[in-house]
């Protein structure tokens, strides 16, 4: 039996066992966890310290509970990791991954540029700058909303475009402007009650919002997107390179 004090901490030890069968490969995405009277049996535990521990699990997204029939405790799938350092952004890697990615067009507009777009894309304040906003599906699930503006000289007839694309391949291929680099700023946050309906999230979990400014390579900033990504269907890896010389 376990002592008094690994009884009080139990459920730690219970979701920490728990947490390396699932990354070991033991406890596979898509399987139901044994009930909760067997692994009460397994680890001499109260379904009560038993449930504190799958809490653990739930909040940290690695197990669902479904209910009703065929209901239980399932291992969540593993999200796809994206290189948030890519050029070409997070759905062109999940397509190299085999997922299925389209776009649908929310927004198109020609709009004033309020003070935060005008500093960005370096036009002056109130200027017409192009809006798109494009929700972006993968394998039919709702992932990300780009909310993205571009200055007009830059693609004077953007919006008559087939939008549904890669807009840099567009900008790339049709008005010869080549985005090189950018600049991106990453705030996990709560999704808007707009959000949550288009990404089909219900209203506790968790989103990032991704601040982005894409530039040519002479500096010259041709993009600046407010995007909203679902935490739970991507993971964002970021990859260091090594210094010239090292």
């Amino acid at each position: 039996m376990y002592s008094l004090d690994r009884q009080t901490h139990l459920y730690l030890h219970i979701a920490d066992e728990l947490r390396s069968r699932i990354a070991s490969g033991e406890l596979t995405p898509g399987n139901a966890l044994p009930s909760e009277r067997s692994l009460s049996h397994q680890f001499e535990a109260s379904r009560i310290t038993l449930r504190r521990a799958l809490d653990i699990l739930e909040a940290e997204d690695l197990i669902e509970r479904r209910r009703g029939r065929g209901g239980g405790t399932f291992i969540k799938s593993t999200p796809p990791t994206v290189e948030i350092n890519r050029m070409e952004g997070f759905l062109p890697q999940l397509r190299e991954r085999g997922r299925t990615v389209e776009s649908q067009v929310l927004v198109t507009d020609l709009v004033s540029a309020n003070s935060e777009i005008a500093d960005a894309l370096k036009v002056e304040p109130r200027a017409q700058v192009f809006r798109l906003v494009r929700l972006r599906k993968v394998s039919g699930v709702p992932m990300l909303i780009e909310d993205s503006y571009f200055p007009v000289a830059v693609a004077p007839d953007l919006l008559d475009q087939d939008l549904t694309g890669s807009l840099y391949e567009l900008l790339t291929n049709r008005y010869k402007i080549k985005p090189t680099h950018k600049r991106e700023t990453i705030v996990p946050a709560r999704a808007t009650s707009w959000e949550q309906k288009k990404l089909q999230m219900r209203p506790d979990q968790p989103i990032l919002r991704i601040k982005r400014t894409t530039f040519t390579s002479n500096d010259a900033p041709i993009e600046f997107s407010l995007d909203v990504l679902r935490c739970d269907l991507a993971q964002v890896e970021v990859v260091t390179k090594p210094l010239p010389g090292a």
